[in-house]
């Protein structure tokens, strides 16, 4: 654990409130793009950000100090996502990955190799772009928030089983069909691209 976050657990659980919005600050950001990475949609990633930092408040108590802070506040954020993504029925697209959100300074933004490539291929790279985001969404959720976790959040597989609570090799299947399945998608259309496996 950062040990600024173990000192702002302990002053928290003293009694000191004001030190949980040290870790608000800290991890709101990623924990939004997580929410609305798995939702597609920014009001309903607030509320699922603000009701997991109520969770976590309220379950600090139980909080076992050997975790990440930030793990344990992904699975918590993980869970209300996925529980939301049950009620609906529905998988949306992913706005940083499908041009929505990607404003060119996001952290887990996807850009065309090509800087200063011809306009052509510069539209070329932003179509297959739009289109891989579209095929992320349409991904099972647990496949879904795997592919996300370590492609855009660029968590390694060990951390990804401690926030989706699955062992390491339940992890590399999920990533396995993950690709497998955005390959057998967008292979047809894009067969030079994903010739031999790549680019996903």
């Amino acid at each position: 654990m950062v040990e600024a976050d173990l000192e702002a657990v302990n002053s928290v659980l003293g009694g000191d409130g004001e030190a949980f919005e040290h870790l608000v600050r800290r991890y709101q950001h990623v924990l939004f793009d997580l929410a609305l990475s798995l939702l597609g949609n920014v009001e309903e990633a607030e509320d699922a950000v603000q009701s997991a930092f109520i969770k976590i408040y309220s379950s600090l108590a139980a909080f076992d100090r050997k975790r990440s802070f930030l793990n344990w506040a992904y699975t918590i954020t993980l869970n209300i996502a996925r529980n939301r993504l049950r009620r609906r029925q529905l998988i949306s697209f992913i706005p940083f990955l499908s041009g929505g959100k990607d404003d060119g300074d996001s952290e887990y933004s996807i850009e065309p190799e090509e800087r200063g490539a011809s306009p052509d291929l510069q539209l070329s790279a932003g179509i297959l772009r739009k289109d891989l985001g579209q095929a992320v969404a349409e991904l099972p959720p647990d496949l879904k928030a795997a592919f996300v976790l370590f492609h855009i959040h660029r968590q390694p597989a060990k951390e990804i089983a401690e926030i989706m609570e699955l062992t390491p090799n339940a992890v590399s299947i999920r990533l396995f069909k993950a690709r497998e399945r955005l390959m057998r998608n967008l292979a047809p259309k894009y067969p030079e691209q994903f010739a031999g496996g790549g680019p996903v």
